[in-house]
């Protein structure tokens, strides 16, 4: 659906960063770091703090301390205090404001704003660590982000239609760290699609909705970690995001609503948590999906010498299918001898619309960064494995995945009744570019068993008839990183269509045969 709002998102997401804070009270003191654990280190339990689709590795956040250290003399003493704001230093405070952004905005991190070195000026700094009188402090921040789509026989899925459209997508937060040990966090999105001649996905568009609403705090400080709970509206994000994740792909992001107790330690970090998925409603505000329940419990142990190792336990139940499925899986993710590895592995066990249900998925990767050679390029091989069945749609579940990162930049398969043999190239010719190149062969697993949409859906039109081979897809991405809060990505993918879908169409001349191609550049300015 096409829709005539205007450009005045990215206005609004310049002024929000203008160079006038928004003052609340002046104040001669400097805004404390934050002492919640939520902004001092990462509270999702995942091995890369920056991980998204593009697998861009991230800057780790270099933390600050500056000794003050008392004298006799005064004239010594100031001397002694000032900081050292020495080369080192200002590299350590470029990394962290470099970083500061999260995969949930919620884990945001702006304590390098309270160093007397740090000397930078980003857009939307001076909005962030706003003393609220002698209650708290106040961080206001965002996102824009713009993307062009241009996409031949592949929308929703394989397809004969083509279109040509723009998204937009602008998110507001704030976050009111109101004491050391209680924080209230709020955020809302607003998403549409504009230009389209083919309707626009279900994750393409939502108005000025509720994404984040919650009270989290610390509960219990131990020797090695401390406890905390959250309640409300609430991202959830684990792991390798190959089962729960936000999917920051799609124009919206998936939330949830309930509660969570979570630890973060030296060794472990565990959650704990039950929460319901949200409807949308277009129109109208979204509501929690009584008919459906998702719980569970992950935890990440961070002191391996091969690794960190997740190990999880996941929950989820359809009253309305119905369904009800436990997964329980782990996860090693590091490097070796030179050697990288991604594995992981998940067992599925219940019941579907009165059938048992036994499934599973796993995923090996092993690879080399080439640090010595120009670009310092990365390969990494990888052969992912997720279950069919003869019962169609009693394959693999992939619960809340972000698919989009791991089974083609086409979104064309979900991880159900798939093999996927897939290699990836990633090289930096500079600082500030990325480039990646990624070949994907897809077979499915079960030749009883249809393939099935990103969305876990059989394709249209399909049968188990004729050729397990679907197909191969050939992605490539340039990211240009051009502020430290700011970038613009390129791309383009090419789907070569396999004998099943041949197969299929002489059975069903509606299920397409033709190649797909897929176009799409994107903008994202964080404020």
């Amino acid at each position: 659906m096409t829709r005539t709002k205007r450009s005045w998102l990215a206005a609004l997401a310049v002024s929000l960063g203008a160079a006038s804070p928004l003052a609340l009270l002046a104040q001669e003191l400097v805004p404390p770091q934050s002492a919640l654990l939520e902004n001092a280190t990462v509270t999702r339990i995942t091995d890369e703090a920056e991980e998204d689709s593009a697998f861009i590795p991230a800057i780790p956040i270099a933390e600050s301390a500056d000794s003050m250290i008392g004298y006799e003399n005064v004239t010594s003493n100031m001397d002694m205090a000032a900081p050292a704001c020495d080369a080192e230093k200002m590299k350590a405070l470029k990394k962290a404001a470099a970083s500061a952004y999260k995969p949930l905005f919620f884990d945001n991190n702006f304590d390098y704003l309270c160093d007397p070195c740090y000397d930078g000026c980003l857009l939307g700094e001076d909005l962030k660590r706003l003393c609220v009188g002698n209650h708290g402090v106040l961080d206001i921040g965002g996102e824009y982000r713009l993307r062009f789509h241009n996409e031949a026989h592949m929308k929703p899925f394989l397809n004969n239609v083509n279109d040509n459209f723009l998204l937009q997508r602008l998110r507001v937060y704030g976050n009111y760290e109101v004491s050391e040990n209680l924080r209230v966090y709020g955020e809302i999105l607003h998403a549409y699609s504009q230009y389209e001649t083919a309707p626009p996905r279900p994750i393409d568009e939502n108005y000025w909705e509720i994404q984040n609403a919650f009270i989290d705090g610390k509960l219990l400080d131990t020797c090695n970690g401390a406890w905390f709970a959250r309640v409300g509206r609430q991202e959830l994000l684990y792991g390798s995001q190959r089962l729960v994740s936000p999917l920051d792909w799609a124009n919206i992001r998936r939330r949830f609503d309930g509660a969570k107790v979570f630890y973060r330690g030296d060794a472990w970090d565990i959650d704990a948590f039950a929460t319901r998925p949200i409807k949308k409603a277009l129109y109208e505000w979204d509501s929690t999906n009584l008919d459906q329940s998702f719980y569970g419990v992950f935890s990440t142990y961070k002191k391996s010498d091969w690794g960190t190792i997740d190990m999880y336990w996941l929950g989820y139940e359809n009253n309305a299918s119905p369904f009800r499925y436990q997964t329980a899986g782990s996860r090693l993710n590091g490097g070796k001898h030179g050697v990288l590895y991604d594995i992981e592995a998940a067992y599925q066990f219940g019941e579907y619309q009165q059938a048992n249900h036994n499934a599973g998925f796993y995923t090996i990767g092993f690879g080399h960064q080439f640090e010595d050679l120009a670009w310092k390029p990365k390969f990494m091989a990888y052969y992912d494995w997720a279950s069919g069945d003869a019962i169609t749609g009693n394959g693999f579940d992939q619960l809340f995945p972000l698919a989009h990162a791991y089974l083609g930049w086409m979104d064309l398969f979900a991880r159900r009744n798939i093999e996927d043999f897939n290699f990836q190239l990633t090289m930096k010719p500079c600082d500030a570019w990325t480039l990646i190149l990624w070949h994907h062969i897809f077979n499915r697993q079960d030749s009883n068993d249809v393939p099935y949409t990103v969305v876990n859906a059989p394709y249209p039109g399909t049968t188990a008839a004729g050729s397990r081979y679907l197909g191969q897809e050939i992605d490539f991405m340039a990211k240009c990183q051009m502020t430290p809060h700011s970038d613009i990505i390129f791309g383009y993918s090419h789907f070569f269509t396999g004998t099943y879908f041949q197969d299929q169409h002489a059975l069903n001349p509606n299920v397409t045969d033709d190649d797909a191609n897929f176009f799409y550049t994107q903008f994202t300015l964080r404020f």
